[in-house]
C-alpha cells in the first residue's frame, strides 16, 4: 500500500484516488491505510495551514473532498456500499448484505401501513 504525497491536479470522483491511495487490490485497503492517508492529505490541504492565500479556495474544496472519501470510507457499511457501486468488489460475494434503499423504503411503508391499520381496528372495537 503507497500513499503518495500530493493530490493529483485533476478532479477524480474515486474516493481511493482522492485520498491518494494505490493498491492492486482495493480490497487490501485497511482502515489503518484511509486514516493515515487523510491524515497526511488533511495536513496538506486544510483551510488553516494553508499558507498560501491565492490557492486557500482549492485547498479548502479539496479539503473537503477528502473530508467527504474519508467519512464513506472508513464507515464499513458505506464503504461495501460504495465499492459495491463502483463495481470493485465481487457482487455476488455480499449481494445478500446490500439492501437497495428502494426496497427497504417499501418495506417500512407497508409495516407503516399494517400498524396504522391494527391501531384503527382497535380503535373501532
Amino acid at each position: 500500500m503507497k500513499i503518495t504525497s500530493c493530490m493529483q491536479s485533476g478532479k477524480s470522483n474515486n474516493f481511493y484516488e482522492i485520498l491518494s491511495l494505490r493498491s492492486e487490490d482495493i480490497n487490501n485497503v485497511g482502515i489503518n491505510d484511509i486514516k493515515r492517508a487523510y491524515r497526511c492529505m488533511a495536513l496538506q490541504y486544510h483551510p488553516d495551514v494553508c499558507h498560501d492565500h491565492s490557492n486557500k479556495e482549492e485547498s479548502t474544496r479539496r479539503f473537503i473532498e477528502l473530508q467527504k472519501a474519508y467519512e464513506t470510507l472508513s464507515d464499513p457499511i458505506l464503504r461495501e456500499n460504495y465499492d459495491y457501486q463502483l463495481s470493485l468488489r465481487d457482487s455476488s460475494e455480499n449481494s445478500s448484505r446490500i439492501v437497495h434503499k428502494d426496497v427497504w423504503e417499501r418495506q417500512l411503508n407497508e409495516l407503516r401501513r399494517r400498524s396504522l391499520h391494527r391501531m384503527e381496528k382497535k380503535r373501532s372495537i
